[in-house]
């Protein structure tokens, strides 16, 4: 039943009506917000999940099939995830530059260092993967798809969404490593 009121909001909101797109908004913003934390964290998920549901209610007329409306609408939220990563890679030196600076200045208490090391460790290493790579892993650990349900989501073969997949846990690895080394 609910897939059926998500078709006909999607419906009513094509023909401009702001309330039903509003309803939409409120039952896919969760997810769409969860989606966009994992791929470029809470610090930019808020503006990208803003940017995606205003080009998705610029776009809304040309979504074909109204059922289809989730994954297209995780598709805006992935794209703009890209931008955003696109444009955060170049400030991340110096912030990471600043935040070390204060460390080693005692901004922080030992007890909350031990705390949050292995955080810090795993974010460190989830920042220096490519945007596919944290796509598919946002995918498919926060949005609990299929990697089946992956690749169809990203367009690709299931070979392919396999490999980015074993990719990026690779890669997650061998960052941690070189940390702890």
């Amino acid at each position: 039943m609910v897939i059926l009121e998500l078709a006909d909001d999607v419906r009513v909101a094509r023909e401009g009506d702001a309330d039903a797109f509003d309803r939409l908004v409120s039952q896919q913003a969760d997810g769409a917000y969860r989606l966009a934390v994992a791929i470029v964290g809470p610090a930019d998920a808020a503006d990208v999940v803003q940017e995606a549901f205003l080009d998705a209610w610029r776009g809304l007329r040309s979504l074909r099939e109204a059922d289809r409306f989730e994954p297209w609408l995780r598709r805006i939220v992935i794209n703009r995830c890209r931008m955003a990563l696109r444009s955060t890679r170049r400030h991340q030196a110096r912030v990471r530059a600043e935040a070390d600076m204060h460390r080693q200045e005692g901004g922080l208490s030992d007890d909350f260092r031990l705390g949050s090391e292995t955080r810090a460790s795993l974010e460190q290493a989830f920042e220096a993967l490519s945007a596919d790579q944290r796509i598919v892993l946002a995918l498919h650990y926060v949005t609990d798809l299929t990697i089946a349900a992956v690749a169809v989501e990203l367009r690709l073969p299931i070979g392919t969404a396999k490999s980015r997949l074993a990719a990026a846990l690779a890669a997650m690895r061998r960052a941690l490593e070189e940390q702890s080394s």
